[in-house]
């Protein structure tokens, strides 16, 4: 190719450049090298750069970390980052114990316990007590079925150790079998009980300090940080009022869900236990409000993140008590000036917890954002599907269209657990486990339906010391991180959930991909397969104030990730334990190629985020439960 042909094929590449660019003309003036929200300037967790992009670093070595600091208390925000300020937000600080003396105390009380129940038991053995030998015998058969079940139950067998306690929990609650297990071994305790009053006494010690073990905090507050981005130094910090009190650090999000949002003047921050506040970049307070969620906030699966858009900040809430239009059971996005706090529309069509709306252009240049309705637990806003709200001034907050899946919600209302990602030809739509949809966003009609589940596998092998491709495995029970999924042309990527897989679907042909992926590196930077490793669960001050097992996981547990972020071709993917994959999206297989690098946000075992990552100025911000880290080359 002579230079001549080359420089007309920069120049039509800039053209496409360019008119990619104003078709995602940042939703925040000016803020095309800051991050102001959770999806970045243009809220789609997009950005195309030509500054520095960090692919490799290690919290563990040092390597490409500029620094770090110490968080007095976990959180779940994303990071908005403007010149030389981040904003994040945490749970307040409490005086609960650290863990490692209440597992102390435990063990104390537990073995005591253990002695005493033993002694009384072989008591009554001796003396050959009828009425022990009749709940012994009683409590056979139904102990027998009980140890069948959890040895068949696949989700309690995938499960992680500190997983199970709350699988077993569920199942003496919900399941026949359980139930009747758990009837006839509580009348066998409960007798034994009655043979000892100290017996009783160190039990109900034993169930007082268990639950100090579980861990566990809450509050109606949460607090807004600003932080120095050169150094991470605390510039200043303000606490949001809530109106009701939340968990801290639930695998499936808390009150510090949002992320701060700012435009360079202002900063706002959301405290889904039903607060709101404006303030200047300074800290002084502009405005605050608050409001009552949903249903006393169950389920407090709430995913929608902050949406910054021109002079509106977009929340979900139920609507206001006079408003005699909409159900007050249900959620609906509302639109509020961003310098007064007041409301200026709220949708028509309802909103789930669990969604979360992304922001976009149609193909006529219109701004509008995407929501969806369905999902489990008892959501009630109908009808299940999607809605694209229209974001022009003349028609804000009105519907271009709606779409309605015909499968019912237990099928079909998972989607609206997905961040919403669309472009201006398709929107992605998940069906429980096994398909997947795309929706028309021109006109909301349906494009196309395929199965997820027939994949070509890369998976490595150990012994080969290579990956191994397997074609057109079939894959049961399949389970997709809802909220850890993002959308680039044709291409669907995703976390898959219970497996160390990343997936890729291409919605146009049906083709599926997945590239396992290791679980840890060791300290000689070598990637470790096939073993599982969960987190602690602490904060950095060794309180365990993250009460859900589940938070505790092996980072492809159960949880509601943030979106992956992506950096031109790159798309960044955050797993519960610290682990960062980077996947190229432009190979042509999804083999060892595409896999870029494997980073940690912190040692092994001891590490937890469900956060979104953020870049701006060629750096990268990310956060955990203990820290919030700078990455840059």
């Amino acid at each position: 190719m002579n230079t001549f042909l080359i420089q007309c094929f920069t120049f039509l590449l800039l053209i496409t450049y360019n008119i990619t660019a104003q078709n995602n003309t940042e939703a925040v003036i000016g803020s095309a090298n800051e991050w102001p929200m959770s999806g970045g300037p243009n809220g789609n967790y997009k950005i195309t750069t030509n500054k520095d992009v960090p692919l490799k670093w290690s919290v563990r070595t040092g390597e490409n970390i500029k620094w770090k600091k110490t968080l007095p208390e976990g959180g779940q925000s994303g990071i908005a980052v403007w010149g030389y300020k981040l904003f994040l937000t945490i749970n307040p600080p409490n005086t609960n114990p650290k863990h490692k003396d209440v597992l102390k105390k435990y063990d104390v009380v537990k073995n005591r316990y253990e002695f005493l129940f033993k002694k009384e038991e072989e008591k009554l053995k001796k003396i050959k007590d009828l009425s022990y030998a009749n709940l012994k015998e009683n409590l056979a058969e139904p102990l027998k079925k009980w140890q069948n079940l959890l040895k068949n139950n696949s989700h309690y067998q995938k499960a992680s150790s500190l997983e199970r306690y709350d699988i077993k929990k569920n199942l003496m609650r919900k399941n026949d079998v359980g139930k009747d297990y758990a009837i006839f071994n509580n009348k066998l305790v409960a007798y034994i009980h009655t043979q000892s009053q100290n017996l009783q006494k160190t039990y109900d010690s034993l169930i007082k300090i268990g639950k100090d073990k579980r861990g566990g905090a809450s509050s109606k507050n949460i607090i807004l940080l600003c932080l120095n981005a050169n150094t991470g130094e605390t510039l200043w910090e303000k606490t949001i009022k809530g109106t009701f009190s939340s968990q801290y650090n639930y695998g499936f999000s808390d009150a510090t869900t949002p992320c701060p949002m700012t435009d360079g003047k202002n900063v706002w921050a959301i405290n889904a236990s039903g607060g709101m506040a404006c303030f200047s970049m300074e800290g002084e307070l502009v405005w605050e409000r608050t409001w009552e969620p949903s249903s006393g906030g169950k389920p407090f699966n709430k995913q929608f993140d902050s949406v910054l858009f021109e002079d509106l900040i977009l929340n979900v809430e139920p609507p206001e008590k006079e408003d005699k239009e909409r159900n007050k059971d249900w959620n609906y996005v509302h639109a509020f000036n961003k310098l007064t706090g007041e409301r200026v529309w709220v949708t028509k069509m309802a909103i789930t917890h669990y969604n979360t709306p992304i922001i976009g252009k149609t193909k006529e240049g219109k701004p509008a954002l995407l929501i969806g309705r369905g999902g489990p637990h008892g959501v009630p806003e109908r009808p299940i599907g999607l809605s694209l709200i229209c974001l022009e001034k003349n028609n804000a907050g009105n519907a271009l269209w709606n779409w309605e899946p015909k499968e019912n919600n237990a099928l079909a209302g998972w989607g609206a657990l997905s961040t919403q990602h669309w472009d201006i030809d398709k929107a992605s739509w998940f069906y429980k486990g096994n398909e997947h949809i795309t929706v028309d966003t021109q006109t909301g009609k349906l494009i196309s339906e395929k199965k997820l589940n027939t994949v070509d596998q890369f998976n490595y092998d150990i012994e080969k010391g290579k990956y191994v491709l397997s074609e057109e495995v079939k894959i049961k029970e399949l389970q997709n991180q809802r909220h850890c999924n993002i959308l680039d042309g044709d291409y669907l990527f995703y976390m898959v959930r219970y497996s160390p897989f990343i997936a890729r679907h291409n919605v146009a042909t049906g083709l599926n991909e997945h590239i396992e992926v290791p679980r840890d590196i060791d300290r000689d930077n070598n990637f470790i397969w096939k073993i599982q490793h969960t987190n602690n669960g602490l904060n950095s001050k060794g309180q365990l104030n993250a009460f859900d097992t589940r938070t505790r996981g092996n980072g492809f547990q159960k949880c509601f990730l943030g979106s992956p972020t992506m950096i031109n071709n790159y798309i960044f993917f955050t797993n519960a334990v610290g682990m960062v994959y980077v996947i190229d999206a432009t190979v042509e297989e999804m083999n060892e190629s595409a896999l870029v690098a494997v980073n940690d946000l912190g040692k092994s075992g001891k590490t937890w985020t469900v956060n979104t990552m953020s870049y701006a100025n060629g750096k990268i911000y990310h956060r955990t439960m203990k820290e919030v880290i700078c990455i840059s080359e």
